[in-house]
């Protein structure tokens, strides 16, 4: 038997212990992960924000316009594609019930056109197609876009993570990773080992601006991952129309093959790997809070009613405690980034001061260049206009580039500061509580160190409208040496007019992004701290049943509660252990998967 073989078999032994065991959340919970072992189940998902292509490029790796694509946020459910020998697709419903239906039916259930906010209540469609891609377990999966105007969208990708095996994150050249999918690639970190990154749609811009795009993500989600990444750039739309024309030429230029060598080499190699790895995560961290939640019900139970009231009062009262060292550091945080658009306002003035006086001094130069020349006065206005155009235009992106970076990194040392404030709450309820109820407890949850810098990147490319310059009428009436005097006086007006426009518009910007990102990042802080706050609190009053027992019942329930955290600790030990062979597999210390 191979080594993966064992692990897989060791892990089914486990699984009907844990059932055995008694693990909140009922037997369900574990015959879904005895049944994702026995099946095999692989789950790659497709991952990203709203219109990257994922569906396209879903449809490129098949061969076939599988799934529905459209212009506007489309996929509104999970779609999950997996083998069938022919052709189909099955609806099945939140309620539990289930339809058949014909490819060319799906969208009427997983776009957001056809089945707005999901109406029709589907929990999902499967959809059967006879691709070598999907043998042997593999199920890939299309995740709707987060980021998108349907929030529900989001959540629905975001509630999918935890069934992830591994993914593929698709971003594109044009435009750049946004602030959702930074938030969303975060929260994926959490749930997968394995994650490729393909940059879709590069037939849509310039060779150099493909280049340029490539570096600027590579950086970006090297920033995120802490590590080196590597880059698939593709064209699924091209890949597709390729392998469905027999185009060799063009499904060769869309960049695709060098990826599905990548992904088949996975598949073979590595997948089984990456499947155990999955697992084991999954019970591990049931594990965790099981454990927990069970050493915490057991000290409590054994309390007298009295004390246990007392306590549990006492626990009450530190809760509503933490809401003024709460409202202490959103104080502390208003503040900082008061003090941080002070500072944006301090950067524009001196913008104004330094740069507005040196534009309109080159532009005094270049007129006097040109005003004896033989260029008529449209001619010279049109010039001049593009001169001073591209001059704002410089301006302010180098502006609003270095001003980004500064912002982000500055306003990353806060929320640093604050979650570590934040984690210093979450440890101080949980040490409040281990030192009440005599109980050993680490804490439930933890902030991780953030970084938001990638949030407040600018688009390389100026909006038309950003720039606002207006064209000047030219006066045909007049002698062409008034006319040419007349536009220098205008000009000047109109770029000091424009560029005060536009340091308002730059001054906005990066306030709302701040305004926006902190309100998301407090309600983060708050939500982590209510969920210390419940699990305690649920363990408790799982304490004060027991105490509603006779005597006898009590003492069997806190001899179940000893026997259960004793069998759960040694598959603990028995799961790292596993962990660490799993690693092993493929490195050459143990057998490959095959």
């Amino acid at each position: 038997m191979s080594e993966y073989a064992t692990i897989r078999e060791e892990l089914t032994k486990i699984v009907a212990g844990l059932k055995k065991a008694g693990v909140s959340g009922g037997p369900e919970k574990m015959d879904t992960f005895a049944e994702k072992i026995k099946s095999e189940t692989f789950n790659l998902v497709v991952l990203g924000e709203f219109k990257r292509g994922k569906s396209t490029f879903i449809n490129a790796l098949l061969g076939e316009k599988v799934l529905p694509t459209s212009i506007v946020p489309l996929t509104s459910v999970v779609t999950i594609l997996r083998y069938g020998e022919k052709a189909g697709a099955r609806v099945d419903f939140l309620d539990g019930k289930s339809i058949d239906i014909k490819l060319s039916e799906i969208q009427k259930y997983v776009t957001e056109k056809e089945n707005p906010e999901n109406r029709l209540k589907v929990r999902e469609v499967e959809v059967f197609y006879p691709s070598d891609y999907l043998k042997e377990g593999v199920r890939i999966v299309d995740t709707p876009g987060v980021g998108s105007v349907f929030s529900h969208n989001t959540d629905v990708a975001y509630a999918y993570l935890p069934n992830a095996d591994a993914g593929i994150f698709v971003v594109t050249p044009d435009p750049p990773m946004g602030e959702s999918e930074h938030k969303f690639l975060n929260e994926i970190g959490e749930h997968l080992d394995k994650l490729f990154f393909v940059l879709n749609k590069i037939d849509q811009v310039s060779a150099d601006d493909l280049a340029e795009a490539m570096e600027f993500t590579a950086k970006l989600l090297e920033n995120d991952l802490k590590g080196d990444v590597v880059i698939h750039p593709i064209s699924a739309a091209k890949a597709l129309e390729g392998k469905k024309t027999d185009n060799t030429d063009m499904f060769e230029q869309s960049g695709l093959p060098e990826f599905e060598v990548e992904l088949s080499r996975f598949l073979v190699r590595e997948k089984g790997k990456f499947f155990l790895k999955s697992i084991i995560s999954g019970l591990i961290k049931k594990i965790s809070d099981e454990t927990m939640s069970c050493r915490l019900e057991q000290e409590a139970a054994r309390l007298s009613v009295d004390e246990l009231k007392s306590k549990i009062a006492t626990f009450e009262q530190y809760a509503t405690d933490t809401r003024k060292d709460r409202e202490q550091q959103g104080f502390i945080l208003e503040g900082r980034v008061k003090n941080l658009a002070a500072k944006i306002d301090a950067d524009l003035g001196r913008l104004k001061k330094e740069d507005l006086p040196a534009l309109l001094k080159n532009l005094e130069a270049v007129f006097s260049e040109r005003i004896n020349s033989r260029t008529s006065a449209h001619d010279l206005e049109k010039n001049l206009e593009e001169f001073v155009f591209a001059g704002i235009r410089d301006v302010f992106s180098r502006f609003r580039l270095t001003e980004a970076d500064a912002v982000a990194l500055e306003l990353e040392s806060i929320y640093i500061d604050i979650a570590g404030r934040t984690n210093r709450i979450i440890e101080k309820i949980i040490n409040m509580t281990a030192d009440l109820f005599a109980v050993e407890l680490s804490p439930f949850t933890t902030i991780e160190k953030l970084s938001a810098k990638s949030d407040f990147y600018f688009l390389l490319k100026d909006d038309p409208g950003a720039i606002e310059l207006i064209r000047l009428s030219v006066a045909h009436a007049l002698p062409a040496v008034l006319a040419k005097g007349r536009i220098l006086k205008r000009l000047k007006a109109t770029v000091a007019e424009r560029f005060e426009r536009h340091c308002g518009r730059v001054r906005y910007d990066l306030i709302r992004r701040i305004d926006d990102t902190t309100r998301k990042f407090k309600t983060t802080l708050n939500n982590k701290i209510e969920l210390t706050l419940e699990t305690i609190r649920q363990a408790l009053n799982r304490a004060v049943d027991i105490k509603d027992k006779s005597e006898l019942e009590m003492d069997e329930t806190l001899a179940a509660l000893t026997s259960r955290i004793s069998e759960i600790s040694s598959i603990r030990n028995d799961l790292s252990e596993l962990k660490k062979r799993a690693d092993r597999l493929g490195d050459g210390t143990s057998p490959q998967y095959q």
